[in-house]
């Protein structure tokens, strides 16, 4: 579907031609199809509803659908998932625009958008209300428990839409940053709030610094928990099934069901559910200690 966002505008670095802005936004969700993979269109699941929503930020030069095993994840733990193509910086945008990514400076211009990106999410919040309220969705989305989770540039943008005073959606219930960073340019001040947040980091990523993720956790209130993927890259633990991409859906599942769900499993058991030998270790200071 489209999301348009009177008042705000989108220009194209390449062309400098400016329109209203609006991008598409792909929306997971269960339903009652029996079927291992996503199916377009299917119909909603009538019962277990109504179910969180994530609102998920991929990372520059990706789309959501690179995110498939880990949203598909989310959707079979009973969530709705979000997720913008940004209008600039995603993959669909920028062979739209035909963007020569060895062309540092035009690149940049196109990534520079994900200061934008927070608008984004807060009107695919406002999108996912709406058809909760009167659409195919009606019914069937907890909108009042929203958490967002993005990766790379996405983590970034989900950094500063929970816990920057920028930028940061009001209602946010939690916050996944996975292999994100603080983004200085968005200005304002980080760390004020005490939105729980799960950050998750591949001890071997070469693209985001794995200090930036510590530094994130270090900086960031209680509760909080860092996921340290063992020899794993950037991308790899989030778009590619095998032990990384499952140790992450565990424990991403386990935080969501305890900060939006109010359920099983508790603070403790997300606190230890992402030690995996071999694979992953946690750290959580779950109340300021």
């Amino acid at each position: 579907m489209t999301v348009t966002e009177p008042g705000r505008v989108t220009c194209v670095p390449t062309t400098h031609a400016c329109s209203e802005r609006s991008y598409l936004l792909d929306v997971f969700y269960p339903s009652r199809t029996a079927s291992s993979t996503i199916v377009a269109d299917a119909p909603v699941a009538s019962v277990g509803g109504p179910y969180p929503l994530i609102v998920f930020a991929a990372g520059f030069d990706e789309d959501p659908s690179a995110y498939v095993p880990l949203i598909e994840a989310w959707v079979r733990a009973g969530y709705v998932v979000a997720a913008p193509r940004f209008p600039l910086s995603s993959a669909w945008a920028l062979a739209t625009y035909g963007v020569d990514l060895h062309d540092a400076a035009i690149a940049d211009a196109f990534e520079s958008d994900m200061l934008n990106e927070p608008g984004d999410l807060s009107a695919a919040i406002g999108e996912m209300d709406v058809l909760a309220r009167s659409g195919v969705l009606a019914g069937r989305v907890a909108t009042d428990d929203v958490a967002l989770a993005g990766q790379s540039d996405g983590g970034d943008v989900v950094l500063a839409s929970a816990d920057n005073t920028c930028c940061a959606i009001p209602g946010v219930r939690a916050v996944a940053v996975l292999s994100g960073a603080v983004f200085s340019p968005f200005g304002g001040s980080f760390f004020g709030s005490s939105v729980p947040m799960l950050v998750v980091q591949g001890s071997a990523d070469t693209v985001n610094p794995p200090s930036a993720s510590q530094a994130i956790y270090a900086d960031a209130q209680a509760p909080k928990y860092l996921e340290w993927l063992l020899g794993a890259d950037h991308l790899g633990p989030y778009t590619t099934e095998g032990p990384a991409e499952q140790a992450v859906a565990a424990v991403s599942i386990a935080f969501f069901d305890t900060y939006l769900r109010q359920m099983a499993p508790s603070v403790t058991q997300v606190a230890t559910i992402g030690q995996v030998s071999g694979v992953a270790t946690e750290e959580a200071d779950v109340d300021g200690s």
